[in-house]
């Protein structure tokens, strides 16, 4: 069975903190790990990560891709009152003839300010 996985579910910091998010998932034929960020509306993509081990970072926020042990983790540091949101991990599947999947995990994590 399929599944995506994150921890902390909800998390409380204080300006200035550097917060960690896990996605932890388990998925036959692993393509792509997706983060999102939702406030109110449609959730704003972040980043895409494909390999192991290479960094992606936007400003304050850092993800990285652990193939081997089937996670990710999303870093902000110097969090802000603007970074309280929800964060979204997602995990897309190899395409078969027919079908593409996307699985994302089924408890969101907000992070609160």
């Amino acid at each position: 069975e399929d599944k995506v996985m994150q921890n902390p579910l909800s998390l409380v910091v204080h300006e200035g903190d550097t917060v960690t998010l896990n996605c932890s998932y388990e998925v036959a034929n692993f393509r792509s790990l997706l983060w999102y960020k939702q406030e109110k509306k449609a959730p704003i993509f972040l980043f895409t990560l494909t390999s192991s081990g290479i960094e992606k970072k936007s400003g304050r926020l850092s993800s990285i891709l652990d193939k081997k042990d089937l996670y990710s983790i999303l870093n902000i540091t110097a969090t802000q009152t603007r970074d309280s949101a929800v964060y979204l991990c997602a995990v897309e599947a190899q395409c078969s003839l027919v079908t593409c999947s996307l699985y994302s995990n089924s408890t969101a994590e907000a992070l609160q300010l």
